[in-house]
């Protein structure tokens, strides 16, 4: 197979590239928009045990860095939902999208409309990050990225005191918020807890996950190495600690990695990096943090993004996992709901 055109990119004379095969984007929606979400277990009734319910979410995009270029789109329930939360504050989610850091932006319409339904469904604040791509800025600049949308939240956090703020990433952008929520540890952001959501990684030698993945019907072995090839800095390969994720804990250390706040660990038994997550999560483990691992999820890489049964799975276990890591958050915390101005 060809992984360009798999990808559907080609480069530029410049060395930058065309991407012309992208989801569409989304412009925000300040005024709000329409989210259908499960109904709770408290809201269902015998005539209708699986009805769902509409909630508004807003949405605007601010800058984040004007220096680089790089912004964010902010989601917040409407304020209906937010007395939901009980009156107690908002969590924050830190989202980071998926592309294998070369494809999609914050506003590709799937990744907008996991985060309105985070969003809606928690209910929840979320910020997810328009971070830079490659290859025309290679890593560490997404992590350098997800540095600023740290100091952004411990900006928001000397605010609104008491908001209990996570970070989270799909496909790659689990590997970006995992370097977040370091970054969070360096400069002293508490964080309630960390969701990585299939985290990709790789490496020179093959897992087993890998070597069947040659014809994946998502991420196939070929697009896979390309995008490697496209995203790591020029020179060096796979094992490199942006890359492989033994080289990236034995470069973090045990101290670090103990400073990490709980973690939501999600797979899928077809997903070619799913070797990796488990290394990942066992080494987590050993150094002491709090991990709940779901790695069974059906089907292939990022399903969520394409089927609705698991989309809804995937909201509901992450919406779970937010708001019990949320119920311990200070008393004096209650009273305060974020919204729309908040923006």
């Amino acid at each position: 197979m060809d992984p360009y055109k798999y990808l559907k990119i080609r480069f530029n004379p410049d060395g930058s590239l065309v991407r012309y095969g992208e989801a569409p984007l989304i412009p925000a929606s300040p005024a709000g928009e329409p989210v259908a979400v499960a109904a709770t277990n408290a809201e269902d009734t015998e005539d209708e045990p699986a009805r769902r319910r509409i909630v508004v979410v807003h949405s605007n995009d601010v800058p984040l860095n004007a220096a680089t270029g790089t912004s964010l789109r902010l989601y917040v329930p409407s304020a209906a939902a937010a007395a939901a939360a009980r009156r107690r504050r908002l969590p924050l989610i830190i989202y980071f999208h998926g592309g294998g850091y070369v494809l999609f932006r914050a506003s590709s319409a799937p990744f907008h409309a996991t985060c309105a339904s985070l969003a809606a469904a928690t209910p929840a604040s979320v910020a997810s990050v328009d971070y830079r791509l490659a290859p025309e800025h290679r890593l560490p600049a997404a992590f350098d990225d997800a540095a600023d949308a740290v100091r952004w939240a411990a900006a928001q956090s000397h605010h609104h005191r008491g908001r209990p703020v996570f970070v989270m990433g799909s496909h790659n952008g689990a590997s970006i918020a995992l370097r977040a929520a370091l970054a969070a540890g360096d400069q002293g952001v508490a964080l309630r807890g960390v969701v990585l959501n299939q985290p990709h990684a790789g490496g020179t030698r093959r897992t087993p996950a890998e070597e069947a993945s040659v014809d994946d019907r998502v991420l196939p072995l070929p697009a896979n190495d390309l995008l490697w090839d496209l995203a790591l800095p020029v020179g060096v390969d796979r094992d490199h600690q942006f890359c492989n994720e033994g080289a990236m804990l034995a470069a973090v250390g045990e101290p670090r990695l103990r400073r990490l706040p709980p973690c939501l660990v999600l797979g899928r038994r077809k997903d070619p990096p799913r070797d990796r997550t488990r290394r990942l999560v066992e080494a987590l483990r050993e150094a002491g943090v709090d991990v709940e691992a779901r790695l069974d999820g059906a089907g292939y890489h990022a399903m969520e993004l394409f089927k609705d049964n698991c989309a809804a799975e995937f909201i509901a276990q992450v919406a779970d996992f937010v708001r019990r890591r949320s119920a311990d958050a200070d008393d004096d915390s209650a009273g305060d709901v974020v919204g729309v101005s908040k923006l």
